[in-house]
């Protein structure tokens, strides 16, 4: 795990929130905090309350995302903190990655207009490479 994500967050750095960071970092799916403190091994060192005070913590400072409906389940994914923007070929799916963000500037605009705090954004642009576009002519 990677404790560089909570300490540049400002989350101390416990036990118990690499333990559920790990458990984050391993899913392929966002979990429950049911599911979360199921894959715990050693449950002596962390009880459900700790686990979800502890996706409560990661959730405020921007570590997991939380999704669910109101009165429903709760699930926690792991944010993945370094963002790409990407081009992808829509015939033979080359991925290209676009180095620069070309939305920073955008979404500190749209959050002063909007009163917004935007905490993330997505860019997938789709085309036709260059060399599937030769194939065409």
């Amino acid at each position: 795990m990677d404790e560089d994500i909570l300490v540049h967050l400002g989350i101390k750095v416990t036990k118990q929130r690499k333990i559920v960071m790990a458990i984050l970092e391993e899913a392929t799916q966002p979990l429950t905090a049911d599911e979360i403190y199921e894959k715990v091994e050693d449950k002596d060192t962390i009880n459900y309350s700790t686990v979800y005070r502890t996706l409560s913590t990661l959730s405020e400072k921007g570590a997991v995302s939380k999704a669910g409906e109101p009165g429903g389940k709760m699930y926690f994914q792991l944010k993945q903190h370094h963002h790409e923007h990407e081009l992808e070929c829509v015939e033979c799916h080359k991925h290209i990655t676009i180095e620069q963000c070309p939305l920073e500037a955008f979404s500190r605009i749209l959050g002063k207009e909007t009163g917004f705090v935007i905490t993330e954004h997505n860019l997938q642009i789709k085309g036709i490479c260059p060399d599937c576009a030769k194939r065409h002519k």
